[in-house]
């Protein structure tokens, strides 16, 4: 999330430099500005210079503002709900009062937004409607599907438990005890090694490429119920039980439907441009055709 808000204060850093060098708190008097040696620097000369570096991007940024008001507008974003983010906020990062939530935010995080006001509007709000958007994207049952198809194998799940011991004689010895009718658990508890011991040996559910590789090799070629021969790796010597595995469609129905709905998800560079095409957007000085139209969202 972060990133996004460090880089929307990066924008407004721009657009209150150009803002106040070029309109508000501007003096009264235009012409010359500052004398170097022989040199003048005018108030033309320096708000083209500001405009030359800073111009295209605040004009962006201001464009991303409107568009991004007018959509919460039409989410209906009520105050209310933006007022909920920055109470989790300050939850998450267990402030209490505003001032505490913004000394954290700018000396953690650099963020140049210097009011709670300036927090809700550039940060918040944006937040709440990208989020707003992301759940109304549909997905069909062929969406789905396909998706499963595509990526079955990194969806797949094996739920286990093993004992875990330092030499493969133990590893034997914890094996023939097995095979004798001894409980997994009490054996769990007696030899293995590792912090699964006081849970019976339980390691909970993974996919592929979440342990080491002749482990997870054993137990994504085991069914439910098996128990491995001894499993070298480098923690040690491995006796493996598959309590679940999780293969098919209907298994991984719910798995498949949040990963597919992440996958179609838009970047933040799509979801501006997407807002760029909802919006109607009229250039009344062809000058700045390209400043509006060869566009990044400020969080790209």
């Amino acid at each position: 999330m972060y990133q996004s808000i460090l880089k929307a204060g990066t924008a407004l850093t721009a657009v209150v430099c150009l803002a106040s060098c070029t309109g508000e708190g501007q003096s009264d008097t235009s012409g010359d500005v500052v004398q170097v040696n022989d040199t003048t620097i005018t108030e033309d000369a320096l708000t083209a210079e500001l405009r030359e570096r800073y111009g295209k991007q605040v004009l962006q940024d201001m464009v991303h503002t409107k568009l991004i008001e007018d959509k919460a507008e039409q989410l209906e974003i009520q105050s209310e709900q933006v007022e909920q983010e920055l109470q989790t906020l300050k939850q998450q990062y267990e402030v209490e009062t505003d001032d505490e939530l913004l000394t954290l935010l700018q000396s953690q995080f650099q963020l140049p937004v210097d009011s709670i006001s300036s927090l809700k509007k550039d940060v918040l709000q944006p937040q709440l409607v990208r989020r707003q958007m992301n759940e109304a994207v549909e997905l069909s049952e062929e969406d789905k599907r396909s998706y499963y198809e595509e990526h079955q194998e990194e969806l797949e799940s094996v739920t286990a438990r093993h004992i875990l011991v330092d030499d493969e004689k133990t590893a034997a010895k914890v094996k023939d005890e097995l095979a004798d009718g001894a409980s997994f658990e009490e054996l769990a508890a007696e030899y293995s090694t590792d912090g699964s011991a006081s849970s019976g040996g339980e390691l909970g559910s993974f996919t592929r490429g979440q342990m080491v590789e002749p482990f997870e090799k054993a137990a994504f070629s085991m069914n439910p119920g098996d128990i491995s021969e001894p499993v070298s790796t480098e923690f040690g010597y491995h006796i493996i039980e598959v309590l679940d595995r999780k293969t098919t469609y209907e298994d991984l129905e719910t798995d498949v439907e949040e990963a597919a709905r992440r996958d179609q998800i838009p970047t933040e560079q799509e979801w501006m441009q997407q807002l760029m095409d909802e919006g109607n957007i009229e250039i009344k000085d062809a000058l700045y055709e390209d400043w509006v139209h060869s566009q990044k969202s400020p969080a790209s």
